[in-house]
């Protein structure tokens, strides 16, 4: 067993939530890197201010650390409203604990736990346990579909031996041809279950590929607008189901902009990032954004259960299948709509989880 004595910066620096040191004056001692993600500030800039001088309007928080610090006793909030320098405004969660030395409060430590970053991390939990059940059921659906098939197709093609009317034979042909596509179907809610085989993966190089891919499907020429980062390193992935996953996602945008219409795409490298409670060190986001029409707002909260579908054409299983090939990769996709602009942010681990 390691007896090493961790330094007390290296372990907050080690921590997924904001923290924050204030001494007996209330003035920052010290902030971690979460911390100063969260509040965007720098560490260097901000120490030896109190809050107020950082925060603009953070009376609340401040009027918090005081109760902490006079009374002795943590002290949990979790509705505190802070206002960034950037005049962006956050909710925040406080749990504030006193540091004590013969009873006196010679220390506070604020954690700061970002509401909407929680709220949306327990919708997500949520939906993929509904996901997760939706997929085994269909599962079990799919089977006993398969076998009846299997026999309505046997049995058309005996009949079809027997029948001299050509005319006939197009309705067999018709029978044939739809429990084929019946078991396409089957096949793909069946599909994806089996490990990725690892490779390094160029997301820019494959990104492009996907498009030439989509474009082929289309007379017109898209519209398609890049902004990638270059310093984007390779992944370890499954180059194959992460053609599987763009291609669902941008022929999902290309079907939905019609000829006119508009497709960003845009990589970004994230730091200090957690991904269905696992926090990864590094990930590699990739959104795309076209500006079509959206979701219909009955089915957004829904779009990745399978045979969930806007289109009357579609069959619900697209952005399913992504899901489930991101998930395979220790992955995620959301949906968003912002701006008259409908997003969606995949991410995708470059460093090993650390729960």
């Amino acid at each position: 067993m390691s007896t090493t004595q961790l330094n007390p910066a290296t372990l907050l620096e080690n921590i997924n939530t904001a923290v924050l040191v204030f001494d007996d004056d209330l003035k920052l001692l010290s902030i971690n890197a979460a911390g100063e993600n969260l509040l965007s500030v720098s560490g260097k800039q901000v120490l030896g201010l109190q809050p107020q001088e950082f925060l603009p309007g953070a009376v609340q928080f401040f009027a918090n650390l005081k109760r902490t610090q006079e009374e002795s006793r943590p002290y949990i909030d979790w509705g505190v409203e802070i206002n960034l320098q950037n005049h962006k405004t956050i909710t925040v969660g406080c749990m504030i604990t006193p540091v004590l030395e013969n009873d006196v409060c010679v220390q506070v430590i604020a954690e700061l736990i970002d509401s909407a970053s929680f709220t949306r991390v327990m919708r997500e939990e949520s939906i993929t346990a509904v996901y997760d059940t939706a997929r085994k059921s269909l599962k079990g659906i799919a089977h006993e579909i398969k076998n009846p098939l299997g026999g309505l197709r046997g049995a058309a093609q005996l009949l079809e031996r027997e029948l001299v009317d050509v005319e006939l034979k197009e309705y067999t042909q018709i029978i044939i041809k739809e429990a084929d596509r019946l078991r396409n179907l089957v096949d793909r809610m069946l599909v994806h279950d089996s490990r990725p085989q690892l490779t390094e993966v160029n997301l820019h190089e494959l990104l492009e590929y996907v498009c030439d891919l989509v474009q082929a499907e289309v007379e017109s020429q898209m519209n398609i607008t890049r902004d990638y980062d270059p310093s984007l390193p390779l992944l370890q992935g499954d180059r194959e189901q992460l053609i599987q996953v763009f291609i669902n996602v941008i022929r999902n945008a290309m079907q939905a902009i019609g000829s006119d219409g508009h497709i960003w795409l845009r990589t970004r490298i994230r730091r200090r990032c957690t991904i269905r409670q696992h926090y990864y060190k590094l990930v590699a986001q990739i959104d795309i954004l076209d500006d079509g029409p959206g979701i219909p707002a009955d089915i957004e909260h829904e779009v990745f259960y399978p045979l969930i579908t806007g289109r009357a054409e579609g069959t619900g299983l697209g952005l399913s299948i992504a899901q489930s090939l991101l998930q395979l990769h220790g992955g995620a996709i959301s949906y968003s709509r912002e701006n008259e602009q409908t997003i969606f942010k995949i991410l995708l681990p470059l460093s090993q989880k650390h729960d």
